[in-house]
């Protein structure tokens, strides 16, 4: 078997040998007597007929594990493990490089995924520093005097001028606060100031169902949709598809909506590693110096104050809380501004409604006590409370 591979080579000079499957070769070039002395025989001058070919030859195998001790792994200049698991609908594939002779490799398990073009690897994005090495002249340092505009009026003004350009921003509340709609809303006001924006859909999947605006803007090309029902889908995975649409459009709005449906469109495997995998992917889009909107879905529990059920709210540089409340018995919405990392904002919690043309901010809502419990108390006058000590 070797010596026909060796006249193969040789009568055809090629720039790149595979050799598959390489265990079957040893199998067929094994000839009684210690299989192990039979291996490691042939592992020489396979070894030493490399090196005369000038070619990069490719050896495929099966093995179970990478710890098997084989002498084609010393042999061998790079070692590419590949493993798939399969759980519940999702077939998870993934790659490690466990050596690559004198250079280095990025350590860990890689997705990656089957498709007609071949193989798509998604690997973990590039870190800031990784991108200023690939392109020194750029400086994505956030600078919170440039502010991007909300597109709700009246929000710019509780946040302390808009929200500043880089920064990653969380928008929760429970269901039907508005949560999509002022995530709308922020891409159609990039569009209007002539940038252009990407949305990562997992909840409206349909265009249609976030208004005529957005859906003209996505068939213009204005907004880019980033929409997969892979049952393998990984962070990774979406982090790429994010990636490569921002360059495409060069977006400096993104819109996640919502991290809820993120978490549930993920291959079972990939939620226990959540919140780290979300972490890694915001940093990454931020350090590309776009603006990140992401939406999450919280219930309105009102003995607790939480922002986010992945505790992910450290990792976003500002946050808006909407909730419901109750006042004179009807069911009523308030919106504040949490944070703004290094910025002036908003204390205030303010009504707000929703009609036709989107969101409308209304007065602060003053002269009441425990809102954040979600059935405030009017406040007692200073002439009522001394009525109260006279009285007792």
């Amino acid at each position: 078997m070797l010596a026909r591979i060796v006249a193969e080579v040789e009568k055809r000079g090629p720039s790149l040998v595979f050799v598959d499957s390489f265990r079957s070769v040893i199998l067929a070039s094994e000839s009684g007597g210690n299989r192990f002395i039979s291996l490691q025989h042939f592992i020489q001058q396979l070894g030493m007929l490399m090196t005369s070919w000038q070619a990069t030859t490719f050896l495929l195998g099966e093995y179970f594990s990478p710890d098997d001790p084989s002498p084609v792994f010393t042999v061998a200049d790079g070692l590419i493990w590949l493993r798939q698991s399969v759980q519940s609908n999702s077939m998870v594939r993934k790659m490690e490089v466990v050596k690559m002779r004198g250079q280095p490799s990025l350590p860990g398990l890689h997705t990656f995924g089957i498709t007609q073009r071949g193989i798509d690897v998604f690997a973990p994005p590039p870190s800031a520093k990784e991108l200023l090495d690939a392109n020194p002249a750029a400086n994505n340092t956030l600078a919170t005097d440039v502010r991007v505009h909300m597109g709700v009026p009246g929000l710019d003004a509780m946040m302390g001028g808009g929200l500043p350009r880089g920064y990653s921003l969380l928008v929760a509340g429970p269901s039907g606060s508005g949560k999509s709609i002022l995530a709308s809303a922020f891409l159609a006001e990039g569009a209007h100031q002539g940038e252009t924006g990407v949305i990562a859909a997992f909840e409206q999947r349909s265009k249609m169902s976030r208004g005529v605006e957005i859906a003209n803007l996505i068939d213009a090309d204005r907004i880019g949709v980033v929409d997969t029902l892979s049952p393998s889908l990984s962070v990774d995975e979406m982090s790429m598809l994010l990636i490569a649409e921002i360059h495409r459009l060069k977006a400096s709005r993104i819109v996640i909506d919502s991290l809820s449906g993120f978490e549930l469109a993920l291959a079972p495997t990939f939620r226990d590693d959540f919140r780290e995998s979300l972490f890694r992917m915001v940093s990454a889009l931020t350090d590309l110096g776009v603006t990140v909107l992401m939406t999450s879905e919280l219930e309105d529990r009102y003995d607790e104050l939480s922002f986010s059920p992945y505790g992910t709210a450290f990792l976003t540089d500002a946050i808006i809380v909407q909730r419901y409340i109750e006042v004179n018995s009807q069911l009523q919405r308030v919106m504040a501004v949490v944070k703004v990392r290094a910025s002036a904002h908003s204390t205030g919690l303010h009504l707000f409604h929703i009609d036709g043309s989107g969101i409308k901010i209304g007065e602060k809502l003053v002269g009441y006590e425990g809102l954040l419990g979600g059935r405030p108390k009017r406040q007692k006058a200073p002439s009522d409370l001394l009525s109260s000590a006279d009285d007792g």
